[in-house]
């Protein structure tokens, strides 16, 4: 009986078979916003990469230059907001343009893999969500966890006063909730 309770309760790990080393763009559109997101994990931007993670693990600050989130306007053509991020693998805008999603199933040298941003550039939460203990959640040794249904998880923000709700589907399609501050 406990080895089964084990087994039923633990999140699987499973071997890496070379470290992730990826170039990614991706793009998300709402209205007239477009989020557009790069990061560059590749031998190239190895050093930078290792002295943010061995030191501040802060992957947002200036010495990022490997991997940023961009919000812009397409009827004006402005950029609202270019940030420093952590590698993302998935990004939204909520349907009402207030808010800027990032996810990231990357674990390698990548602190967080949830990131949520105002529509004028304020960041809102960060999440480091390695070592999560949901029910579906897998994780390889060392490059990625998947955490999120993917390809595209069901994203909702509900605003309730000074504080909105963001769900974001599991892999298991659980709705998961984080407090943000919200953006009026």
């Amino acid at each position: 009986m406990a080895l089964w309770v084990l087994v039923v309760t633990s999140t699987s790990a499973h071997a890496d078979r070379s470290g992730y080393s990826k170039v990614i763009d991706l793009r998300a559109e709402a209205g007239s916003l477009r989020a557009e997101h790069h990061h560059d994990w590749s031998n190239a931007t190895r050093d930078a990469r290792w002295k943010m993670i061995s030191s501040t693990k802060n992957p947002f600050g200036a010495d990022n230059d490997y991997s940023y989130l961009r919000l812009r306007d397409e009827l004006t053509g402005a950029e609202l907001f270019r940030r420093p991020v952590p590698a993302l693998t998935h990004i939204w805008i909520s349907p009402d343009s207030k808010y800027v999603v990032g996810l990231s199933n990357v674990m390698v040298w990548n602190p967080y893999q949830l990131v949520v941003f105002s529509k004028s550039g304020d960041r809102l939460l960060e999440r480091n969500m390695v070592g999560v203990n949901w029910p579906g959640v897998r994780q390889s040794v060392t490059n990625w966890i998947n955490w999120y249904k993917e390809p595209v998880p069901q994203i909702t923000i509900v605003e309730d006063g000074t504080t909105a709700t963001l769900s974001v589907e599991d892999p298991l399609g659980v709705l998961r909730q984080f407090q943000i501050p919200a953006v009026h």
